[in-house]
């Protein structure tokens, strides 16, 4: 007589399920943060790279490891800009010619999230 049902093992079904999940996790960690350092502004696409970790429950991270990362992300309200040393000044290039200066105006940055849009690509 013919078998006119099928029986799934739990545990086996679970395992192929975090499998499967696993190779979405890794495709997709790994997209969004190719595309995340190609939107990134300047020295910071050379920062971004993905990290993979929890084994049988896999978890995707895109770091950045800037230093300016969440100024970027989050944008700046206008401020000042004064050397770290008291008495120092800052030093930078303006149209070739190196300024020294006591302070600067700095007028803001809007924000930039490019992770949240590499994220948004990364899924289509």
């Amino acid at each position: 007589m013919a078998k006119d049902f099928l029986t799934i093992d739990p545990k086996r079904a679970n395992v192929l399920a975090r499998k499967g999940s696993a190779i979405i996790v890794r495709r997709i960690t790994e997209k969004t943060a190719l595309i995340a350092a190609a939107k990134a502004p300047g020295s910071m696409k050379d920062k971004i790279r993905p990290v993979i970790t929890g084994g049988g429950n896999p978890l995707g991270i895109v770091m950045v490891d800037h230093p300016a990362a969440s100024f970027v992300l989050q944008g700046t309200k206008p401020h000042e800009i004064v050397p770290r040393k008291r008495g120092g000044v800052l030093r930078f290039e303006v149209g070739g010619v190196i300024v020294y200066t006591k302070k600067v105006w700095h007028p803001g940055t809007k924000a930039n999230n490019f992770l949240w849009e590499a994220l948004v690509s990364a899924r289509m």
